[in-house]
């Protein structure tokens, strides 16, 4: 069974790839919208993520449920 790894890019190719402008991805990172992860210096953004939000937008996700109790939007 082979293992699939995400796609991961830097911040300046995800804003090539979708359009964005560099500062809105970052943007996105930090806030926790799109997936990345630091890598020393750099930021690696998740494509996949990336692609997701650029089709989703910013779609309210249910509260995860623990056990009976379900966590309150922040909002």
């Amino acid at each position: 069974m082979a293992m699939e790894f995400p796609t991961m890019s830097s911040i300046t190719n995800a804003a090539k790839a979708s359009g964005l402008a560099v500062y809105r991805i970052r943007q996105l990172c930090q806030s926790g919208r799109i997936k990345s992860i630091r890598c020393g210096r750099r930021t690696l953004v998740n494509m996949d993520s990336l692609a997701a939000y650029l089709n989703d937008g910013d779609a309210v996700q249910p509260a995860p449920a623990v056990g009976s109790i379900r966590r309150a939007d922040e909002s």
